[in-house]
């Protein structure tokens, strides 16, 4: 009898502790948020995620900041898809309808880039590109407003990879709203999309900075994490950081807050022209300039040349034209009179970049070329 009575104990106790064991996920969530941030009117928003090698699961999306655009919002992250799909892992950035109705619009794509449309959760504009990112190793998301004097906004996305050392511009959205800034606490999420066995997913969000319309930078005091009910867990990670974990066995967390250090500003090197060059098209009396930016280097945003008649590059010049394009690295100016016969031509460029930094004046002597 004693024996039958331990074997239905253990029995008992099996079914009890799969029971506990069983996995689950949070009704939603787990998000990671700034606190006390939602009162700045904002150019520029970034944070950085990584998901370690071992929290990787298939269908998981990191988002690395939500963020509010005038009377709408968005998102951006990183996101692995089904083992099945044969997809290279990738990112997401996706921008929701404004209440007007009027389409958004893509302004610029990159090669590797996809935008369509979403539902389900609303609708909007999406963009994903399958760039390929790595297990630990993090990746700056980076959110950029900026106007064209028009009725619209112009949204632009890129990533900074901090093991190549490389930004990339993804995407920019055009948005149906005059001036609109960016505006909200950014939020961070970690979300299992269609993952039907419930594995545990783990990311680590960083670095929350916000540029704001007076470009002085900005950073949270504190983080807060939380979670529906259902299996996720959240941890502080170095002085600024929160690790998050959805799915699995453990038990339901509560609302955590978590105290941030950080310094006055990111660590952002200065911006900078790689290369500057220029001919002269004598039948259509137009100067053409063209620069490179290295992709190592902070991305521009907007540019300024100048054309000189003297050595000195003094004076208001012969002609400047200035424009805001991150992509554009070539203009051609026109210009009357000109005599490469007789004299050499002067000129200059700066570039600022998406956070604002203005690059040293880069110079170019444009000379009568001879066989």
């Amino acid at each position: 009898m004693k024996t039958k009575h331990l074997l239905t104990t253990i029995l008992v106790s099996a079914i009890a502790l799969n029971g506990l064991a069983q996995q689950s996920c949070p009704k939603w969530g787990p998000y990671v948020k700034t606190v006390g941030m939602a009162k700045n009117n904002n150019e520029l928003m970034m944070a950085d995620v990584m998901i370690p090698a071992d929290g990787l699961a298939p269908f998981t999306y990191a988002c690395s900041v939500q963020f509010g655009i005038g009377k709408s919002g968005g998102y951006c992250g990183i996101q692995l898809a089904g083992p099945t799909e044969g997809r290279i892992p990738n990112n997401i950035f996706s921008i929701w309808d404004f209440p007007n109705k009027i389409q958004i619009s893509s302004a610029y794509k990159a090669p590797l880039t996809f935008v369509g449309g979403f539902g389900g959760e609303g609708t909007g504009l999406h963009s994903h590109a399958d760039f390929g990112w790595k297990p630990s190793q993090w990746y700056t998301n980076i959110v950029k407003r900026w106007t064209i004097n028009d009725s619209t906004t112009q949204v632009g996305y890129w990533i900074y990879d901090h093991t190549a050392k490389t930004y990339t511009h993804y995407v920019t959205f055009t948005v149906p709203e005059k001036d609109a800034m960016l505006h909200g606490d950014i939020g961070s999420f970690l979300e299992n999309f269609a993952d039907e066995q419930k594995h545990s997913r783990t990311a680590i969000y960083k670095s929350y900075w916000m540029l704001t319309d007076q470009y002085k930078w900005v950073h949270p005091d504190s983080l807060v994490a939380e979670a529906g009910e259902g299996s996720w867990k959240a941890e502080r990670y170095g002085d600024d950081g929160v690790k998050a974990t959805s799915c699995g066995t453990n038990p339901w967390q509560k609302k955590t807050m978590y105290a941030v250090k950080q310094k006055d500003k990111p660590e952002i090197i200065p911006a900078d022209v790689y290369d500057l060059a220029a001919y002269y098209d004598h039948s259509q009396k137009k100067i053409f300039v063209d620069w490179s930016v290295l992709q190592t280097a902070t991305p521009q945003l907007s540019y300024e040349v100048h054309i000189f008649d003297n050595s000195t590059y003094s004076g208001n010049g012969i002609a400047s034209l200035k424009g805001t394009d991150p992509d554009l690295t070539s203009v051609s100016i026109a210009v009357k009179d000109m005599n490469l016969k007789s004299q050499d031509y002067y000129i200059t460029l700066q570039i600022t970049d998406i956070f604002g930094q203005v690059s040293p004046v880069k110079k170019f002597v444009l000379a009568e070329l001879k066989p």
